[in-house]
């Protein structure tokens, strides 16, 4: 069974598919795994071959323009990196975060239309934006909260942030008490920065969680190192219970009942915004590594 930890998406417990590059239910095909959402698994960390991760560290720290991260911005940065939103290659610009807003789905490369209900955006203040624009500049850096550069942001776009419109579009009520809210829309600044992604190194957290966070390729990998001929998902916020390992169990044997040799179970535990009161991550992960 793999394990891996989902950082920095809203959503609940569900029997469902957790990223572009994993496969979804039962969408299999015969030869191998589906392709990532809009044909490409996408990948924004820098390599360091070739001497390209130290030269764009030195780039982001000349450039003049710095956009601070916070934690939700950070786990936004993890996710676009690894190719958890593939299609998208950075923070959307305005055509990608409207698409988001008004029908659930963006653009992939290959011209299909790929789910992508929650817009993953990058907020700035009216000093920044003014700033920005009055330099004339393409491309700013993104720094942790000890200034340090995390990525490079190319190719910018500015527009605004409209706060209203993309809480009720999400959620479907601007109702105080939201989770997420708060901490990522509302306080946050009134305009929106898109751009080319480009990240510095892999996003670690240093929480001693960091080996079960697979990257889509590592989970590919795996699932191939398994000699998967399906992979089903379970995605949940709490412990395992006898609930849902009587639906794991059950769709392995259906699985196999429709004539699959191998299926193997995904187990997609989230972090980042859980309820008040659930299991912390860290409690949560030594029971699902008992039941490895």
């Amino acid at each position: 069974m793999g394990i891996a930890v989902s950082r920095g998406s809203p959503g609940n417990s569900a029997v469902t598919a957790v990223a572009a590059a994993v496969p979804r239910g039962v969408r299999c095909r015969a030869g191998g795994l589906i392709e990532p959402d809009g044909g490409n698994l996408v990948d924004l960390v820098a390599p360091e071959e070739g001497g390209r991760r130290a030269a764009l560290r030195r780039e982001a720290a000349a450039l003049p323009h710095r956009v601070r991260l916070g934690r939700v911005d950070t786990e936004w940065v993890h996710v676009l990196s690894e190719g958890w939103a593939s299609p998208l290659r950075g923070f959307m610009r305005e055509t990608e975060f409207l698409q988001a807003l008004h029908f659930n789905a963006v653009h992939g490369h290959d011209g299909s239309m790929v789910n992508m209900s929650v817009p993953i955006v990058l907020a700035v203040d009216d000093a920044q934006r003014r700033a920005i624009l009055a330099s004339g500049a393409t491309s700013v850096a993104l720094i942790d909260d000890h200034d340090r550069p995390v990525a490079v942001l190319n190719d910018i776009e500015i527009y605004k942030h409209n706060k209203e419109e993309r809480i009720a579009r999400t959620w479907g009520t601007t109702a105080p008490g939201l989770p997420y809210v708060e901490e990522a829309i509302t306080n946050a600044g009134d305009w929106l920065i898109g751009g080319d992604l480009e990240v510095i190194e892999p996003i670690k957290y240093n929480d001693g969680l960091d080996q079960y966070r697979l990257s889509p390729a590592q989970l590919r990998e795996e699932f191939a190192r398994r000699n998967a001929d399906a992979v089903f998902a379970f995605q949940l916020r709490n412990p395992v219970h006898d609930g849902h390992a009587l639906l794991m169990t059950d769709t392995r044997r259906r699985f196999l009942d429709m004539g699959y040799k191998n299926p193997v179970l995904l187990l997609h535990p989230l972090g980042g915004f859980t309820k008040a009161d659930d299991v912390p991550l860290s409690v949560r992960m030594k029971q699902h590594e008992k039941m490895r």
